[in-house]
This record gives C-alpha cells, sequence and structure tokens, in this order.
C-alpha cells in the first residue's frame, strides 16, 4: 500500500485542478441527496395539502439543482480526467528513463516481459486509480456520511434499519477482500508469461515459420494463455460469488425500510402536514439508503481495485529501486578526449553474480589508430569482450585501460559518447533513415549523412528512394534487408566520428565486394580512429594491424599478425584451414 501511495505524488504535482475537481466532487454528491429530500418535501408538504406556490417553488428547486448536480459532475469527470492523464504521463516518462538507466544485468533480472507489462499494463492500472481518485475514492465516503446525515434528518426511526444492515455489508466486504487479494497478485504475474512468450513470438516469426513450429508455439502460449484463464477465474469468481449476495443484502434492506415505514406511519409516528401517512418520507429514505448502500458498494469494489493497484504499484517501484549496477564513481572523470590506445589487464568476465566464466585472464594491448581483428569459434567470447569496452557490462576481475586510465575512472557517458559499436543484430527503430542516423550525431547536416553512408556503402541504395533519407523505416526495419540494415547501422556508427569503432560481425549481411569497400573506409579512417572488428572469416580480418585470437575455453590464443598467427596459433590455423576454398583466406 506504501507504494501505492508514494506514487500519489505525481497527482498532487496537479493540486490546482484536483481541489477543484474534489469540490465538484463534493458539490455532486450534496445534490444527489437533495434532490430526494426536495421530492420528500413535494408530497408531504405540498402536494398533501396542495399547495401549489410550493409545489411550484420546489419544482423549480429542484430543476435547478438537478442541473447545478450536472454541471459538476461534468466538471469533476474532466478534471480528475486531466489529473490522469498528466501525471500518468510524467510516471510514464520517469519508468522509461529508469529503465534507460539500466545496465544490461539490470535488465536480465528484471526480464523484459516484466518491464513490458509494467510499463504498459501497471501504469493504465496506475493511470485509472489516479482517474478514480477524484471520482470514486472520494465520492463513496463522502455518500456514506452526507447520506447518514440525510437519513438521520428524515426519520431516526427509519435509520435502524442501517444499524443492521451496513455492518453485515461491511463485513461481508472485508471478506471477499482478503479472499480475493491473494489472487490479483497472481494475475500480474500471469500477464508477464502472456506478454513474454508474446514478445518472443512476434521477435522470431522467420524462425517459428522456417522450422514449421508454429504449432509447438501456439501450444506453448496456449498453456500460458491457459494459466492465465484459471488465476484470472478464481478471482472473477470471488466477485460473481459476492454480487448476488450483495443485492440480497440491498434488496432486503429497502424491504425492511418499507416495512418499518408502514408500522411507524401505523403508529401514527410517520405523518404528512395532513395527518397522512409520510409516503414522501418513506420515498425519500428509500433512496438515502440505496445511496448509503451503494456508496460502501462503491467503497468495496474501490478497495478491491486499490488493493489490484497497490500490486501494480510495488512492480513499478520495484523498477525505481532497481540500483543500476553500472555508475560512475564519486570523482569520475569527465570531458576527457579519448585517443584510442586500449588496454586489457588480466581480465576476467561472467554473466550473473555466479555465472561461469566466460573470458579469463585476458590481457593485450592496443595502440591509438589500429585496426584489430577478433575471431575464434563460436562462443568462445567475441562479443562478450568488445562489450566490455563501453561498460556494457563490468568486468569481473582485472581491469580496462583507455589511454592509460581505468574505464571506471571515467564518466560513463563521456566514455561512451566516443566509442561506437555496431552489434551483430543491426537495430532499426521505426521514424525514417535520417532520424536512424540522427542518433549518431544529433547536430549531423546533410553533407555528413551522405559522407558516412558512402563510407558504409549506403548511399548507393539510399538514393534510390524518390524521399531520400526521409525514407520510412518500420519497427526493427522490416521494410528494409539484412545487408541494408547493417549499412544504415554502420552509417550511423561512422556519422558519429568516434574515437573507438567496435563491429560485432557488422557485413556478415553485405556481398563481398560491399565488405571489401566497408573495409577500406575503416582503413582510410586512419590515426584518428582506433577500430575492434569480429569477423567470421579470416579474408575479412587477415591485412589488419593485429589479429587477437581467442579459444572455446574464453582463454587468448594468440594475439599477432595474420601470417605469424598461422606459425603459432592453433585455432587460427584449424579455422584458416577450414576456409580454404570456402571464401577464407588459404594458408600462405
Amino acid at each position: 500500500m506504501k507504494d501505492l501511495v508514494s506514487l500519489v505524488k505525481y497527482a498532487l504535482k496537479y493540486w490546482p485542478f484536483i481541489i477543484i475537481g474534489l469540490i465538484a466532487n463534493t458539490l455532486q454528491v450534496f445534490v444527489g441527496f437533495l434532490i430526494p429530500y426536495l421530492g420528500e418535501l413535494i408530497i408531504d408538504d405540498a402536494l398533501s395539502v396542495m399547495d401549489q406556490d410550493l409545489l411550484i417553488k420546489l419544482s423549480v428547486f429542484m430543476f435547478a439543482a438537478m442541473l447545478f448536480g450536472l454541471i459538476a459532475g461534468l466538471v469533476n469527470n474532466y478534471f480528475s480526467q486531466k489529473v490522469a492523464m498528466f501525471s500518468t504521463a510524467d510516471l510514464r516518462l520517469d519508468l522509461f528513463t529508469k529503465i534507460q538507466s539500466l545496465s544490461f544485468n539490470n535488465i536480465d533480472k528484471l526480464k523484459t516481459s516484466k518491464l513490458i507489462t509494467t510499463s504498459t499494463n501497471d501504469v493504465t492500472r496506475i493511470q485509472a486509480f489516479f482517474q478514480m481518485l477524484l471520482r470514486i475514492i472520494v465520492r463513496a465516503p463522502l455518500m456514506v456520511v452526507i447520506g447518514l446525515l440525510f437519513a438521520m434528518n428524515s426519520s431516526v426511526e427509519l435509520s435502524q434499519v442501517l444499524l443492521v444492515s451496513m455492518p453485515l455489508l461491511i463485513i461481508f466486504i472485508i471478506i471477499v477482500m482478503v479472499i480475493a487479494f491473494p489472487y490479483f497478485r497472481k494475475v500480474q504475474k500471469t500477464i508477464d508469461d502472456l506478454n513474454k512468450v508474446a514478445f518472443e513470438t512476434a521477435k522470431a516469426p522467420r524462425v517459428i515459420k522456417s522450422f514449421v513450429a508454429t504449432d509447438n508455439e501456439n501450444v506453448r502460449f496456449e498453456a500460458v494463455n491457459e494459466n492465465f484463464r484459471k488465476v484470472n477465474s478464481a478471482a472473477n469468481k470471488i466477485m460473481a460469488f459476492a454480487e448476488p449476495i450483495i443485492m440480497v443484502l440491498f434488496n432486503v434492506t429497502l424491504g425492511g425500510v418499507i416495512a418499518l415505514g408502514a408500522y411507524y406511519a401505523d403508529q401514527g409516528i410517520l405523518i404528512d402536514a395532513a395527518g397522512n401517512p409520510a409516503v414522501g418520507t418513506i420515498f425519500s429514505f428509500t433512496s438515502y439508503t440505496m445511496q448509503i448502500l451503494f456508496g460502501l458498494l462503491m467503497l468495496a469494489m474501490m478497495l478491491i481495485f486499490i488493493s489490484r493497484a497497490s500490486v501494480s504499484a510495488k512492480r513499478i517501484k520495484d523498477v525505481f529501486r532497481e540500483i543500476p549496477d553500472l555508475q560512475n564513481s564519486d570523482n569520475a572523470l569527465t570531458g576527457v578526449a579519448l585517443k584510442g590506445n586500449i588496454t586489457f589487464e588480466n581480465v576476467s568476465f561472467g554473466y550473473g553474480t555466479d555465472g561461469n566464466r566466460v573470458l579469463k585472464d585476458i590481457s593485450f594491448d592496443v595502440k591509438a589508430g589500429e585496426t584489430i581483428g577478433i575471431i575464434g569459434s563460436t562462443g568462445s567470447g567475441k562479443s562478450s569482450l568488445i562489450h566490455l569496452i563501453p561498460r556494457l557490462y563490468d568486468v569481473c576481475e582485472g581491469r580496462i585501460l583507455v589511454d592509460g586510465q581505468d574505464i571506471k575512472d571515467l564518466d560513463i557517458d563521456t566514455l561512451r559518447s566516443q566509442i561506437s559499436v555496431v552489434t551483430q543484430t543491426p537495430t532499426i527503430f521505426s521514424g525514417s533513415i535520417g532520424t536512424n542516423l540522427h542518433q549518431g550525431d544529433q547536430s549531423a547536416d546533410l553533407k555528413a549523412f551522405e559522407n558516412a553512408s558512402m563510407k558504409a556503402s549506403a548511399l548507393e541504395f539510399i538514393e534510390s528512394y524518390d524521399d531520400y533519407f526521409n525514407h520510412l523505416t518500420e519497427q526493427d526495419g522490416k521494410n528494409l534487408s539484412g545487408g541494408q540494415k547493417q549499412r544504415i547501422s554502420l552509417a550511423r556508427a561512422f556519422l558519429k566520428q568516434p574515437k573507438i569503432l567496435i563491429l560485432d560481425d557488422s557485413t556478415s549481411a553485405v556481398d563481398a565486394h560491399t565488405e571489401i569497400q566497408i573495409l577500406n573506409s575503416i582503413e582510410n579512417i586512419g590515426e584518428e580512429t582506433t577500430s575492434l572488428i569480429i569477423a567470421q572469416k579470416i579474408s575479412t580480418i587477415k591485412d589488419m594491424d593485429k589479429i587477437l585470437v581467442l579459444n572455446n575455453k574464453g582463454y587468448i590464443d594468440g594475439f599477432d599478425t595474420h601470417e605469424n598467427l598461422l606459425k603459432t596459433s592453433e585455432v587460427y590455423k584449424e579455422i584458416a584451414l577450414s576456409q580454404i576454398g570456402n571464401g577464407g583466406a588459404s594458408n600462405e
């Protein structure tokens, strides 16, 4: 509950709207009870003695009250929506910013599916809570309190019915809440599972279809969907069971008011101005009673809704409470211009707190401006190694130096702003080719776009589009080929003009001629940029300054030129022999 209360600060930021909404809500509730009170006066005081002047006055007053109540309701609804939308927009932005600050380790811990559910389903539930806050959460207790005042003023005798029905309804509501609350926690967990399977399936349609695995995925989704149905049905069964019992309490109470009213009218206690049974009093008291009980019911539904919102609030706060494990040191150096010298000193690395080491005792030096090839068998830790340089992960042992400075002593933004990483699977965002390139340099102009695209051999296909760099890109670049996506990613990296350029097998989807053009562009960068290039083919890296070879145990098997590695590295020789005649390099 405290997590939900802590999120109320987002709504309190818009306190002028809240005050207006609360005033309008209070007036609407008051008018809701005023109308049956006026009805009582019309029946018992005006109609009973046929006082036409009083009847007209009361009728006009009732119409004015109804109109006023309508206006108050509209004002309340408008400002409730306004507070809910604005406050949730702030919350969603803060949550997105927080997620962006998390490291890969943090995201692995929280799970992508949970973050998606939290950012969508849970935030939407908090939005509904903010909206209900001014419309129902405040309205329900007001209906009970104001209703009791009107009921007692109308007839103390008839109020005895409420002494029985209200406690019964309150006790029943508490029982329902205690039983239902645990199920609401489980519902959110099952939504996570649904999102995880749906997300994985949506990300891999080619794999699923090519392996004819559609039936298997349908079965997998059906399992989590069935689990969601069972848990959600269990929660809904409780509510379905509660509804008829509540209606019975309502009807019994209503019958009690009528029976008790008839009794007191027969005793001469409930009489109107003409000495007849006070039908207006019974009528108005019945209306008060129903509104009071309805207020209690609304309060019960809101308490259940609050309990569900509390679950969502806890999940949101769990993300906010997550401390990024990659943080700047207290005296982190900012504004440092890197040259590009890289040193690994006895570096070991593994995923998770107790994961196996995928890199072990790695030590090597790279001078500024050098172009280094990285090769090794699958699973040797090549991608893990290059992820350590921009501090996407931190080393477990040893240290990494850039220009003689431990990267942990550098400001993370300062470090990453001078490094470009092109991942093995290119990431293209929805928007346009230009908006994707702008991520490399927000201030880049058309000439810079063209220059970077030319280096990446992307300008040729971009020029074929009538809208040029404004050509729209779909989510994940679905309207582009694999080679086009790789070249756009490379152009984005070149546009940044980094001091350290890292390519993780980023030319695998382009033809040999285009690959040579890209490698020539990297070579022409010269001393301005240190380049580390992961490749599967020796032909891609054999002419580079040095080549780092990793074995499948995570150790360095060699770090030298192509010619020397053919003599000293068993792993390198095996790769070279396997690629003779297959587009690789021959054993020269």
